[in-house]
């Protein structure tokens, strides 16, 4: 039998930082249902990289004024794209689809 502990308990709460820095982007994305818009554009290095998966997973989770509401969902991909100066961006891309 490996070694180690057994304890029976819930998990502890995540503490999240919550800020609606987008608030006014979410705002703008369900005054414009159905529309594709870029929210962020990175440099494609490792840090761009992470803050572009940052906030992709705010959008998805519900953060950063993306708040999840019984009218609709915020869909959010990413676009790895080249630039004309032969560099590459990563590219955040949001939409507001209403339900039904």
């Amino acid at each position: 039998m490996p070694t180690g502990i057994l304890r029976w308990e819930d998990p502890a709460r995540v503490e999240t930082r919550t800020t609606d820095e987008y608030a006014q982007v979410a705002a703008a994305l369900r005054a414009n249902p159905h529309k594709w818009a870029v929210i962020a554009e990175n440099p494609d290095t490792v840090e761009g990289r992470r803050n572009a998966n940052r906030l992709f997973n705010g959008v998805k989770k519900g953060y950063r004024g993306f708040r999840h509401d019984p009218t609709g969902t915020f869909q959010v991909t990413t676009r790895t794209v080249a630039r004309d100066d032969g560099t590459k961006a990563v590219l955040v891309y949001v939409q507001y689809v209403p339900h039904s």
